[in-house]
């Protein structure tokens, strides 16, 4: 049983190596509340522009791995955005930068459907920190590693298709990949190929209060396939409380919602329930956002909600209009006879 114990752990050490040299995005929560950094095709959905900074820390680990993220998209035209990402992700020795920059484009396919098309380019840069290495420095795992940084490039793409309240979207983060296998002689990182699946759907449980539950399944090649599963109840369309599912065993619980007319402020915690995470001590993740200009199409909830012009309703006539007009009907006629005569 040991024997096995220790087997399952040395080969959960191998595949966390592994994932940090795949160069692959940071697990994060932001999505939940931002979700431009789940996706680019995402841009205008809930606002005419946004901005969002983020940072995500684990618990007892020394040093905690550390996340610093920040976005922003704004309009260019009519259905047409451009938005912009930055993130720097610390693990240990391991410091990785990325910079994105996308295009996302509204289609107005009925009154109430619509299609986003994102397309985006980034930027990655990957340096070891060999200063910081306590131990043996010529470990073959380290004898290959330098210090200069290591630069590569990529693109991806993403659709999103909005019917009133629900989601639907589909996307490739990583759409050139390269050799998978560990490689740390390489001046240029490596991408293993990433495919992105998310749905979500809101429900009116009241009049001041929303269900919106989501699923997010992303698949990379030579890794297992993680998936996310959440339900947020919306009060009053201002406050947010959510709770979600991992399937790398880790519980994640969120609150927050806007403070003011463009602030909002979001928390969530990680807890780990079983293998390794459940001893990780918790991870926080904080995020401030900032929303500009009226929502698209006036009001998010239009994709919701579709207003509906009440009818007034119609009132009888009284007998002094019927008068009024069987008066001017005979008056008609004999004008007409009037006329025929001369």
């Amino acid at each position: 049983m040991k024997k096995a114990f220790y087997l399952l752990v040395g080969v959960l050490c191998a595949f966390s190596i592994r994932t940090i040299y795949a160069q692959q995005e940071p697990v994060t929560n932001h999505y939940l509340y931002n979700t431009y950094s789940l996706s680019p095709a995402f841009a205008g959905t809930s606002s005419k522009g946004d901005l969002f900074i983020n940072y995500r820390k684990e618990g007892l680990h020394t040093p905690p791995p550390e996340t610093y993220r920040a976005n922003a998209f704004f309009p260019v035209a009519r259905n047409m955005f451009i938005g912009a990402e930055v993130y720097k992700d610390q693990i240990d020795i391991f410091e990785q930068f990325k910079a994105t920059l996308s295009y996302t484009y509204r289609l107005q396919m009925a009154s109430q459907q619509f299609l986003h098309f994102g397309i985006w380019g980034y930027m990655v840069q990957n340096t070891y920190d060999l200063t910081k290495i306590i131990g043996d420095i010529d470990d073959p795992l380290l004898l290959n590693l330098t210090q200069s940084p290591q630069l590569g490039y990529n693109t991806g793409f993403s659709l999103l298709y909005i019917n009133r309240d629900l989601q639907l979207g589909f996307g490739i983060p990583t759409l050139i990949p390269t050799d998978s296998v560990l490689r740390t002689n390489q001046e240029t990182p490596s991408f293993n190929q990433t495919y992105l699946f998310h749905a979500s759907k809101l429900y009116d449980l009241s009049s001041n209060i929303q269900l919106m539950p989501m699923i997010v399944v992303q698949r990379t090649t030579n890794q297992p396939t993680m998936i996310d599963v959440s339900a947020s109840l919306i009060f009053g369309e201002k406050f947010w409380l959510t709770g979600m599912y991992r399937t790398s065993k880790t519980m994640v619980l969120g609150v927050g919602g806007e403070l003011f007319n463009t602030l909002n402020l979001y928390y969530t915690y990680d807890i780990g329930i079983g293998g390794l995470q459940h001893r990780s001590g918790g991870t926080h993740e904080i995020t401030l956002g900032f929303k500009f200009g009226k929502k698209q199409m006036d009001d998010v909830r239009e994709y919701k909600r579709p207003s509906q012009d009440k009818q007034k309703p119609i009132k009888p006539k009284t007998q002094k209009q019927k008068n009024k007009r069987y008066m001017l009907h005979d008056y008609q006629q004999l004008y007409e006879q009037k006329y025929r005569r001369n």
